[in-house]
């Protein structure tokens, strides 16, 4: 892309409101027909002392629902009714129309016992949903107990650092991984993969000048595709979206730009952006900014390297291997950055999803006494895995899920498992019995088994993102400051504005908004890190 093109995207980046969100087993291969359950599902109270003396218990549970979650009842529910002596009275509505749905319900007089979303900060602020840390104490000891430091910052309110909802949790760390042409490392007669930023740099050199895709024309080639943002942590700035929340090495929650760090990272983008080896169009694709976009050029055989999902190995292989037989995008350990650091984003384990509103405040203790059998042993294996001799089999002391539902995440969904709508721990074993469709390391296809290895290249780096908090200064100010720093960063890295000259326009923000946001921001982590 000329300058002209990338003074046109910035343009448009200042004209748009952008936010983001962004909500592991053994490397080893499997030995059994999946990999064995990780402990890391935290044992809590027996499913059968937490049965005894339940008296009945009716409420109202208002949510969306998506994808095939199935909303009329399944088997497994009908069991967790029956073990519980619950009644749920279940209101489901489409995505699209849940935010105007929760806003007429909140002004009406049939608010549900139960409302899942519709915004914590926007229901706190109302009074409309009640504090549950007391509760949770007395009457959620095993929801407490699958709870690990790291879950806390996403589980508390910046407004006051409370917890006002029980989560979902997805206990399955892997996630992202760092990707790159195996095939193109043989063209270019590399025979190990880079490991140090130096390494890197040499053989992204090497896929520019070589024609390493092998198709006559060497000048097509995108060393490395995506955004800027996915090769921070090589600069030790662990973050996980282009708006750059972290905490810095004194635990002081800031923003990216105040890392004396990012000054090293922004002159090596534009060293690496005026040799041709960063994508030309990182500010309209890559994992942070349009991961559609980004898929897109993976697919069609001109990217060298990339930093995304580590399902990327798989389907960019599958496809690229219909005109280029041996092509094979693998993952590979994060970068080593100029000073040694390196991380990968871990998966969000906690998705904060059902409040209890006022209306539900006479059954509270009862509530949270359902959801602590649900995070019970009994209750993830039945949220995980269904009903033994229906969903899932017993072999070796271990559940196996049965096909259909091991089949693929959507057979397993339209059943009632990996039910996401509705609080609950969906275990890593599970997962990956349906992600591997219960096949053995050998018997996966190779893209499949790139896939695999993805998940785990990186898994002695992980680091937990850092949540970016909704505070006052945030919500009114982000959308004029968030979208001008994307654009200087882009400025910067094409080489239209220098790294001193980037810092003089950083700190005009701050008098205008930023530094409120900063303020608050660093006021709010204390009460949620606590």
């Amino acid at each position: 892309m000329q300058k002209k093109a990338i003074r046109q995207i910035i343009g448009l980046v200042l004209s748009l409101v952008m936010l983001s969100a962004f909500i592991g087993c053994s490397k080893n291969s499997p030995e059994t027909s999946n990999p064995k359950p990780k402990e890391s599902a935290k044992k809590g109270t027996d499913a059968k002392d937490t049965e005894k003396g339940k008296e009945s218990l009716k409420f109202s549970y208002m949510s969306s629902i998506w994808g095939v979650h199935p909303q009329d009842g399944t088997p497994i529910f009908d069991e967790l009714m029956k073990r519980t002596n619950t009644e749920i009275d279940f209101r489901w509505y489409p995505t699209d129309q849940y935010e105007e749905k929760v806003t007429v319900t909140l002004g009406s007089d049939d608010m549900p016992d139960v409302l899942a979303g519709g915004g914590t900060a926007k229901l706190v602020d109302e009074g409309a949903i009640l504090p549950l840390d007391d509760l949770l104490e007395s009457h959620g000891k095993n929801i407490l107990a699958q709870l690990t430091d790291d879950d806390y910052p996403y589980m508390r309110s910046a407004m006051d650092g409370h917890i006002y909802t029980v989560p979902f949790i997805l206990d399955f760390p892997p996630a992202y991984a760092m990707q790159i042409r195996k095939d193109w490392l043989d063209n270019v007669g590399i025979e190990k993969a880079p490991e140090t930023w130096d390494e890197w740099k040499t053989v992204w050199k090497a896929f520019k000048d070589q024609d390493a895709n092998k198709d006559g024309d060497a000048t097509n080639e995108i060393p490395y595709a995506g955004d800027v943002y996915g090769l921070l942590p090589a600069f030790g700035i662990n973050v996980s979206n282009k708006i750059g929340f972290t905490v810095d090495s004194g635990g002081k929650y800031t923003l990216m730009y105040g890392m004396p760090e990012f000054r090293t990272f922004l002159k090596e983008m534009q060293s690496m952006y005026k040799e041709g080896l960063l994508d030309k169009e990182f500010a309209t694709r890559g994992t942070y900014v349009d991961n559609p976009e980004l898929e897109k050029v993976l697919s069609a055989n001109l990217v060298g390297s990339t930093m995304t999902w580590a399902a990327n190995t798989r389907t960019s292989t599958e496809v690229m291997r219909e005109v280029e037989p041996k092509a094979a995008m693998i993952g590979v350990p994060p970068i080593k950055g100029p000073d040694g650091k390196q991380g990968i984003p871990s998966r969000v384990r906690v998705s904060p999803t059902a409040s209890i509103t006022i209306a539900g405040e006479d059954k509270a203790e009862q509530i949270i006494d359902f959801y602590n059998y649900v995070f019970s042993e009994d209750g993830i294996k039945l949220m995980s895995y269904g009903l033994e001799g229906t969903h899932h089999e017993i072999r070796d002391s271990r559940p196996v899920l049965k096909e259909p539902y091991i089949n693929s995440f959507d057979d397993a969904r339209k059943a009632g498992l990996n039910f996401t709508p509705f609080p609950h721990l969906f275990t890593e074993d599970a997962y990956m019995q349906i992600t591997t469709s219960g096949k053995t390391y050998e018997e996966l296809t190779e893209p499949m088994q790139y896939f695999y290895d993805a998940l785990y290249a990186g898994q002695d780096f992980f680091f937990t993102p850092i949540p970016t908090l909704t505070t006052d200064a945030y919500s009114e100010k982000q959308a004029d400051i968030m979208p001008k720093l994307e654009a200087m960063v882009a400025q910067c890295v094409i080489g239209e504005l220098s790294v001193d000259d980037f810092y003089k326009e950083y700190d005009k923000l701050k008098p205008i908004g930023l530094q409120d946001i900063l303020d608050q921001g660093e006021e709010a982590w204390k009460k949620i890190s606590k």
